[in-house]
């Protein structure tokens, strides 16, 4: 095993583009555990969300020029949501149709959620990332649930990226997603991708077969970054697998829904900044901790 993990290619030095859909995040803080039939109050939130929203806004904060592109709602709603990521400094090269996509998520009282989704009407086609500003990007950072629904037009931006010399990364769908749709397909729709970095969490590593101390399998890019909430954060290469030890998180978990997006953000952060590997899934780990102690996944502004 080499004595650290390197970056497959280097990043440019022009803003992160993330390309996906933006949803807008319901969210609800339940004040006890829920039971079915029950009543009970709550608070409501309703932000930008989905993880091209929430990656972007985490680049923001970290002070790293960051452009959120691809589809959103042409309706009052996204309408807000838009102003309010122009707001937090991301740019946006987005095409606008039909209703905004709708995430209700229940917060429960240990900060552990549960997502409700409304895929919303309209979507992003091929001739979408015609537009996508890529030459001078540092990364292009791709949504894995998007993977399920256009994959097509993510497929289109990963050969745009590749012939424009730009490296491609990737973070998976929620486990549950990959099963239903079947791994071994959503396998294949990854390598049709031909991502430089694979970013998923470890149910979502167990059910795309990433075994945790095995070979990594043939589809899969030569670095894959494997989250698993406090427990420590492994690195996986052909050439081996490091662990990276999370701290504790300095403040009360609120809510953890956005972590592996904050994380996600924190690894490209010092990807572009030329930050060897496990120093940027350490920014990472500073990055989620931070959204850990906030209700909803956007970053405190």
């Amino acid at each position: 095993m080499t004595d650290a993990p390197t970056w497959p290619r280097a990043a440019g030095r022009g803003p992160v583009v993330v390309l996906g859909k933006l949803v807008a995040d319901a969210v609800l803080e339940l004040s006890e555990p829920l039971v079915v039939g029950g009543q009970q109050r709550v608070v409501r939130t309703t932000t930008a969300g989905g993880a091209p929203a929430n990656v972007t806004s985490g680049l923001a904060r970290l002070g790293v020029p960051a452009v959120l592109a691809g589809w959103a709602g042409a309706d009052p709603l996204a309408d807000g949501l838009l102003a309010g990521l122009a707001a937090r400094g991301v740019d946006l090269a987005v095409v606008r149709r039909g209703r905004t996509p709708l995430a209700t998520v229940l917060v429960h009282p240990d900060g552990e959620r549960t997502l409700l989704s409304d895929r919303g009407d309209g979507g992003l086609e091929p001739d979408d990332v015609a537009g996508v500003p890529l030459p001078g990007t540092a990364v292009l950072h791709l949504d894995g649930y998007d993977l399920l629904r256009f994959p097509d037009a993510l497929a289109a931006a990963a050969d745009r990226a590749h012939g424009a010399g730009v490296p491609v990364s990737l973070d998976v769908a929620a486990a549950t997603r990959v099963r239903a749709h079947g791994a071994e397909d959503y396998a294949g729709s990854v390598r049709r991708l031909r991502p430089d970095l694979l970013l998923c969490n470890a149910a979502e590593a167990r059910v795309l077969g990433l075994e945790p101390d095995g070979d990594l399998p043939p589809w899969a890019p030569d670095l894959v970054v494997v989250h698993a909430g406090p427990e420590p954060t492994a690195v996986r290469t052909r050439g081996g697998t490091w662990r990276v030890p999370v701290p504790p998180v300095p403040v009360p978990v609120r809510d953890t829904t956005g972590c592996g997006d904050a994380l996600a953000a924190g690894v490209l952060a010092g990807w572009r900044a030329g930050d060897p590997v496990l120093d940027a899934v350490r920014g990472g780990h500073a990055a989620a901790a931070v959204v850990a102690g906030v209700i909803g996944a956007q970053p405190p502004s």
